[in-house]
């Protein structure tokens, strides 16, 4: 893999100088394709105990999922090559006749249509999502999804009564500055990818960031966030909780990035119901 990433930089590199334009084109695309992995059978089996249900966004078939018929309804918003099964034990907990349970595959992950996904694709498939299903009272979402999930209540000035963030970055500059690193880019190189990320999003880098998103927003939060995330810091939701008038961090130690544990997930059931 480590030959691979410096083969496409030393690609990239060369580009920059030869045909610039399409540098700039070619590195964003490569940069929103997730490579999603096969869902296993059992994944499919815990997925089709949903409602199913197929919505267009951007003519490309966005899988989402409900469970349950209760009154309040929570929006499940995965990460970057995850998809809908990783919220299982959330699923599993919840009281199916409190709650009505809407989840989704966002573009190109799990069982929705696409090769690639981005920030403002996430954005817009939550626009859909929420049109068709109905205000959620609470927002649940993990790594890029919760980021997206704070970009999309600050663009459409939405608000929740509850949202949960696990393990959110900041800010677009830092997918840019790992990016860079990976595949050593040059600044000519990098110079071409944010003139097309600012053609294709209306915006510069720096403008996706949380500390302009989350100040409008005023739902109750939680945010979780590992120690030993090596993925995104703890400093990214210690900041956010700055910036957040109605939050409350918890800082767990040792469930990583996934923060995967059952004591997670009876704490947010519990911040959920309370």
């Amino acid at each position: 893999m480590a030959i691979i990433k410096r083969l496409i930089g030393i690609y990239f590199n060369l580009l920059s100088y030869l045909a610039p334009a399409m540098v700039g084109k070619q590195a964003f695309y490569l940069f929103c394709i997730p490579f999603k992995a096969k869902l296993k059978d059992k994944h499919q089996a815990f997925l089709n105990t949903a409602e199913r249900k197929n919505i267009l966004v951007e003519d490309k078939k966005v899988t989402t999922y409900k469970w349950g018929y209760g009154s309040k309804k929570v929006l499940l918003v995965h990460g970057w090559q995850s998809n809908t099964y990783r919220w299982r034990n959330y699923i599993e907990e919840l009281d199916k006749s409190k709650y009505t349970i809407i989840s989704f595959d966002a573009p190109g992950h799990g069982n929705s249509e696409g090769l690639f996904c981005n920030v403002p694709l996430y954005e817009k498939t939550l626009r859909e999502v929420i049109t068709y299903f109905g205000r959620p009272e609470t927002i649940l979402s993990h790594s890029i999804g919760a980021f997206s999930s704070l970009y999309f209540l600050h663009k459409n000035d939405f608000n929740v009564d509850k949202f949960v963030s696990m393990a959110s970055p900041f800010s677009a500059v830092e997918f840019f500055n790992v990016f860079r690193s990976e595949l050593k880019l040059n600044k000519r190189s990098m110079k071409e990818i944010e003139k097309y990320f600012n053609f294709y999003t209306g915006h510069p880098p720096t403008y996706f960031s949380l500390d302009k998103f989350a100040p409008k927003i005023k739902a109750s939060a939680l945010l979780i966030h590992d120690t030993k995330d090596s993925t995104t810091l703890l400093e990214n939701s210690m900041k956010l909780h700055e910036y957040m008038s109605k939050s409350e961090l918890w800082a767990t130690d040792g469930f990583g990035h996934s923060l995967r544990s059952k004591k997670v997930v009876d704490r947010v059931k519990a911040f959920i119901e309370n």
